[in-house]
């Protein structure tokens, strides 16, 4: 009688033990669709944050290069204007800057 109820315990252990395997392969399998989705949001949301950024930076660096162009011309017309003015003080300039790259050349070698 003794290895009856063993026989029948071992029995019962297996079908709650393949029950138990199976609940557990299903949670994995809905735990490891979870996470698939789970990665696939993230993944569209940074997609998405890069390109607002990226749009962003692209605008940024059109308005500062514009502003540089901007500057560049207001600069070139005040030396073009200055030099019209005063052409003996722009040449002096000219031959004093020139002089002094002269010198820091000849001293670097």
């Amino acid at each position: 009688m003794s290895d009856t109820l063993t026989s029948t315990k071992s029995a019962g252990d297996s079908t709650t033990t393949t029950a138990h395997s199976d609940e557990l392969r299903r949670k994995y399998s809905v735990a490891k669709s979870a996470v698939a989705d789970l990665a696939g949001e993230v993944s569209r949301t940074a997609a998405d944050r890069v390109g607002e950024i990226k749009a962003q930076t692209s605008d940024w660096v059109h308005d500062k290069a514009e502003i540089i162009r901007e500057r560049a011309t207001d600069s070139q017309t005040a030396v073009i204007t200055l030099v019209r003015r005063n052409p003996l003080a722009a040449v002096a300039i000219a031959a004093g800057a020139g002089l002094l790259l002269g010198l820091l050349i000849r001293r670097c070698d």
